[in-house]
């Protein structure tokens, strides 16, 4: 009789069962967002699992703060491989990952711009170790993103600049340089305000005040004798006969910065040499009240309002081309979606407001009402045109339009009110404009 010896079992590792930590990885692309002088950036890193069987993509996104959260929020999508999927399969990998992306960098206005695998790396590294000395928490998902901390990366002097340079736009004013500046010194985040200086330059010359948001901020040109054009003037070996010039020019710049619930109207002399920092001084500091930051920023309110029929579907980040870009956050009474300008354009002004990047909202109330609000007649427009060329429009009726002197939209949301329309009515003053005005 034969005997036959049976053969050692082994486990098939299905599809469902593969995960991000279950293959190696290969570098495919990354890119950072060039905003980190808005103190944030984000960073996408797509890998390829050469091991896996099924899905084979990983898409990360890294959420960094650099004033005050460190690392903060990381997020992956796991997909088959995009190229070889059906036009249904394919259409819905990419729909998860462009929310992925809208929900954690919609709101950061800036550029993608390519990174290394050497590049990507050292951010994420260097956001960890700031998390570690802040004693901060890691985000959720440290399994997946954990090799990405071996090996060590180190950049030299050479490579780190060029690194910082992807991360910030091209500049090319004295409004921005300042702006982006006076931003950086006060939320003292000192290594960026330096990239944006030449020579030595002090940046923190208000030592009395804690990290801060800067609210609102006005540049006008200085009046003091040693500013303008051609203040220094020198000869160069090169050059004897007609010398160099060099041009400085000094900016008086009045800064309403915020911390702990307190306001401070701060005035500042900032010095440029053309499109670089070069004396930054400090004129005076002194404590406001709330209401009177409060008059300082407040602005019009533009609203139009829609009531929606009982039998519409349910309004959703993909019901119009704008609220599929928008950050969504839940209320008691309803959902609001915050559109963003793909741009961070408002930096570059001589008056810059922190609020000036939104482009609008759509608050959608459990009650059965759609709120568009901006504030500008341009703004809600845009939100008016998007609305209406949507399907979504259909399912509503058009109720009023205000202009209001002072935003009054978050006031309802958490007011007692379920109708914007008896809500205006309780409100209703000499303080607010008519009814349907002409935008």
């Amino acid at each position: 009789m034969t005997e036959y010896k049976k053969a050692p079992l082994s486990l098939i590792t299905g599809g469902l069962s593969e995960s991000a930590t279950t293959s190696k990885k290969a570098f495919v692309s990354a890119y950072v967002t060039d905003t980190r002088l808005m103190g944030v950036i984000g960073v996408y890193i797509h890998w390829k699992l050469i091991e896996n069987m099924t899905y084979t993509e990983l898409h990360q996104f890294f959420y960094f703060d650099a004033e005050e959260y460190g690392f903060d929020t990381y997020k992956s999508v796991l997909t088959k491989d995009l190229g070889l999927q059906n036009d249904e399969d394919g259409e819905k990998a990419l729909k998860e990952l462009r929310e992925a992306e809208n929900t954690l960098l919609g709101g950061l206005g800036g550029k993608q711009v390519n990174l290394s695998e050497l590049e990507a790396r050292y951010l994420v590294q260097e956001y960890v170790d700031l998390n570690q000395r802040m004693e901060l928490p890691l985000p959720e998902g440290y399994n997946e993103y954990k090799f990405l901390l071996k090996p060590q990366i180190t950049l030299d002097r050479t490579e780190e600049y060029v690194l910082m340079s992807k991360q910030c736009p091209i500049l090319n004013s004295p409004y921005q340089i300042i702006n982006y500046f006076l931003m950086r010194c006060f939320a003292k985040d000192f290594g960026a305000a330096k990239f944006l200086t030449k020579n030595y330059v002090r940046t923190n010359i208000f030592p009395e005040h804690k990290a801060a948001t800067l609210y609102k901020n006005t540049i006008d040109p200085s009046d003091q004798k040693n500013s303008g054009s051609n203040t220094d003037y020198y000869c160069t070996d090169s050059d004897t006969d007609f010398g160099t010039f060099q041009t400085h020019t000094a900016y008086l710049c009045e800064s309403l910065i915020e911390y702990d619930d307190q306001y401070f109207l701060v005035v500042t002399q900032v010095t440029l040499d053309h499109l670089r920092i070069v004396k930054f001084e400090k004129v005076s500091s002194f404590k406001i009240s709330a209401a009177e930051a409060a008059m300082m920023l407040t602005r019009p309110e533009y609203i139009t309002v829609f009531d929606i029929f009982k039998d519409a579907p349910l309004f959703t980040h993909n019901s119009t081309e704008l609220a599929k870009r928008s950050m969504v956050t839940l209320h008691d009474k309803g959902s609001l979606f915050m559109i963003f300008h793909p741009h961070n354009n408002h930096v570059n002004g001589r008056v810059f407001r922190l609020n000036e990047d939104v482009l609008g909202i759509y608050y959608v109330s459990d009650s059965g009402q759609i709120i568009l609000s901006s504030y500008t007649a341009e703004g809600i427009r845009a939100l008016e045109g998007d609305f209406l060329v949507s399907g979504y429009a259909r399912h509503t009726v058009l109720v009023a339009k205000y202009q209001f002197k002072e935003p009054v939209l978050y006031d309802f949301i958490t007011s007692d009110f379920e109708d914007f329309e008896d809500f205006v009515e309780f409100i209703a003053t000499d303080t607010f404009q008519s009814k349907d005005p002409e935008y």
